[in-house]
């Protein structure tokens, strides 16, 4: 949150109360107006940054009218500044005294309460003090921090009133900041980019984007890539490592914001760079491989997956997703050496043994995928993926009730699989099973990931089997838009256009199949590879 310096700010108000304070009966004239001397003299010296003359003068201020505000005010200001806050609480606090219905003087006195950590007592003085003066800035600012440090929902909306209130009186960047970040906490993630274009403004207006220190605008980028502002987080993450390239949490979260974005190579960029400068720990490496993996660079990949592991050989997560570049880079034997080795390491790794299923699965070696599977749930009762695997191989040799059972108990240790549910429906349609049952665990699929490509070419299948042509035309189309390059989509929607009279666009539409069929004779089954795909990338 804001770090602020209210009390400088709020004393210098003194200045004009200096000249209107009226004389405590208690003091006599000549005494006050020599208490008004060395107060004047105190001043000057404070504005030349002489401190020790400027206490002295104070001092003797107070010792001609003990309760002279300006004084005691700034006395109390020079000992926050050396860091005695039990000194400087106790000037403030005799200030308060002499005058409690003067604004800044609470204030004063609430903020070294708040730094001294008595949160309450500070609310309490800042709640006064903006009843003497609803527009202070600093009193709104530190008032909204203590209630920022409740937590709950109605301190940071309470919170966030009270910077607003600050922010139309001073349009600070730190205010901003703090309004972007409370709407983050709130998941009012449409305020959180208003008020983030209301910050970069302030920081333009202030001395540009360097105006405050990299390890913010890194901690900020972090919390607006986690809410998926990814433009937001490029931004200020970029500012990050402009001003600190050494930042390797920026860097990283950079690449993942771009490869969100779908800009892989603007992802790779940023790693490679970081590289080229030495900074090269085994996260960047291992980020670079997913990079060069998404780019379809795989003789990439596997080198920087490599140097990840070297340089951190201790990361059984890096040897699992090394393990499954291999596999999924056609080289499943390279990875079943390579887990043995690991597992040496980590016998207990359940996740090891599951990249090991998968390794023999892709091998058709059925019995040691089997085996490596059950070894994964003896030592993970919930690993979902390895009972959907178990599924898998059963349903290879036509043990279509087997793999049903199998994909159900890996629903029931992760409801959130889509793809189960896609494999429950295809089993179920190798068994011509109830047409309506298939139906709902593809709709469900599809209601989960609506991105799942598989799922919606067998429910427009489905649909051209019981003759359903105008919704297997919905079907298909989105599917088609989701994959462009799926001819078997092509094929299916030719035929449904066909039967509802549509003759040129089922024309056009097989010209396209063939067109795509032809180039990719060899291309392996589209569903049995999404479904793979999306089982072996599951995060651990």
């Amino acid at each position: 949150m804001i770090v602020t310096a209210p009390i400088e700010n709020a004393a210098m108000r003194y200045r004009v109360i200096l000249l209107t304070v009226t004389l405590l009966l208690a003091c006599t004239p000549a005494r006050a107006q020599q208490a008004k001397h060395f107060v004047d003299e105190g001043l000057a010296a404070f504005d030349r940054g002489d401190t020790t003359a400027a206490r002295e003068s104070f001092e003797k201020a107070i010792s001609l009218k003990k309760d002279d505000v300006t004084a005691h005010t700034y006395l109390g200001i020079l000992a926050d500044r050396a860091g005695d806050l039990k000194e400087a609480e106790r000037h403030f606090a005799v200030a308060v005294k002499a005058e409690p219905n003067t604004a800044s003087v609470r204030n004063n006195y609430g903020a070294v309460l708040m730094r001294t950590g008595r949160a309450s007592l500070a609310a309490a003085e800042f709640e006064i003090s903006l009843k003497l003066d609803p527009d202070q800035p600093n009193a709104l600012v530190n008032l909204a921090q203590i209630r920022f440090a409740g937590g709950q929902p109605e301190d940071l909306r309470s919170s966030a009133e009270l910077f607003k209130r600050a922010f139309a009186i001073k349009r600070d960047v730190e205010v901003a900041r703090a309004l972007t970040v409370i709407s983050l906490k709130l998941k009012n993630y449409a305020a959180a980019s208003t008020y983030y274009q209301s910050y970069l403004a302030a920081l333009e207006a202030k001395s540009g984007a360097a105006a405050q220190a990299p390890a913010a605008r890194a901690e900020l980028g972090a919390a607006l890539f986690e809410a998926g502002l990814l433009k937001e987080a490029e931004a200020e993450l970029s500012t990050a490592i402009k001003f600190n390239p050494a930042d390797t949490d920026s860097i990283l979260r950079l690449a993942r914001v771009y490869l969100a974005l779908k800009n892989i190579p603007a992802a790779g960029r940023i790693l490679e760079a970081s590289v080229s400068r030495g900074n090269d720990p085994a996260p960047v490496y291992a980020e670079l491989a997913e990079v060069y993996e998404q780019s379809g660079h795989i003789e990439n990949a596997i080198p920087a997956m490599r140097l990840a592991i070297q340089r951190n050989p201790q990361s059984e997560k890096y040897r699992f997703d090394y393990a499954v570049l291999l596999t999924n880079s056609n080289a499943p034997g390279a990875a079943v050496i390579r887990l043995e080795e690991a597992l040496s390491l980590f016998p207990s790794a359940s996740r090891l043994w599951f990249a090991l299923g998968f390794a023999n699965f892709r091998l058709d070696k059925n019995e040691e995928a089997e085996r490596a599977f059950k070894k994964a749930i003896s030592l993970d009762p919930k690993f979902a993926p390895a009972f959907a695997y178990l599924g898998l191989i059963h349903a290879r040799v036509g043990a279509f009730s087997e793999a049903i059972s199998q994909y159900e108990s890996a629903l029931h240790s992760d409801p959130k699989l889509a793809v189960v549910h896609h494999l429950i429906a295809d089993a179920m349609l190798k068994m011509n099973a109830d047409p309506r049952l298939i139906e709902k665990h593809l709709r469900q699929a599809i209601a989960m990931d609506p991105t799942f490509v598989s799922a919606r070419l067998a429910l427009g299948k489905l649909f051209m089997r019981s003759q359903r042509w105008a919704e297997a035309v919905s079907e298909l189309e989105q599917t088609i838009k989701l994959d462009a390059g799926l001819h078997e989509a092509y094929y299916q929607l030719g035929l449904a256009y066909g039967r509802l009279k549509r003759t040129e666009e089922a024309q056009s539409t097989m010209a396209t199949f063939k067109r795509l069929s032809d180039a990719e004779k060899k291309r392996e089954d589209n569903e049995l590879r999404e479904v793979v795909k999306r089982l072996s990338t599951v995060r651990f």
